[in-house]
């Protein structure tokens, strides 16, 4: 598939499915860290969880809290496996770090634009490679149907 170059990168090496945001997310009073579901009524994505997944979004809105929020998230086992932006906030950088969480930003390409919820991507250190597009990703029965 397709493999992007970024600016900077934190953390390990990743694969997961994405989780895609247009919009900038705040960990405080967006997120509730104790189930990792997305709380933000005006986020297209509330409701969602971001556990276990990569999460994409542009750039956070919120405080100074958000850094430990992030933390907390992750903590709880809620959080996701990575964070992708196209553009970096120190307060977010910061609690990626706390959290051990792998952070990408600065891609050559707008990754809320040529990424969508359910790709399957692979981080390898400043490159992001989508391995599956969504659409193409393996249907999955209903327990009872397999």
């Amino acid at each position: 598939m397709k493999t992007y170059r970024a600016d900077f990168h934190i953390g390990g090496d990743v694969r997961g499915e994405a989780i895609v945001s247009r919009l900038p997310l705040s960990f405080l009073g967006g997120v509730n860290s104790e189930t990792g579901m997305i709380i933000d009524s005006h986020n297209p994505l509330c409701g969602s969880s971001m556990a276990g997944k990569i999460l994409i979004y542009p750039f956070s809105k919120g405080s100074t809290g958000d850094c430990m929020r992030l933390w907390r998230t992750c903590f709880n086992g809620k959080g996701p496996i990575a964070i992708i932006n196209t553009t970096p906030d120190p307060i977010h950088v910061e609690g990626a770090l706390l959290a051990d969480l792998p952070l990408v930003f600065g891609l050559e390409a707008d990754p809320t634009v040529v990424f969508q919820t359910g790709d399957i991507l692979e981080i390898h250190g400043n490159t992001v490679e989508l391995v599956v597009r969504a659409k193409e990703a393996p249907f999955k029965q209903h327990p009872t149907e397999e």
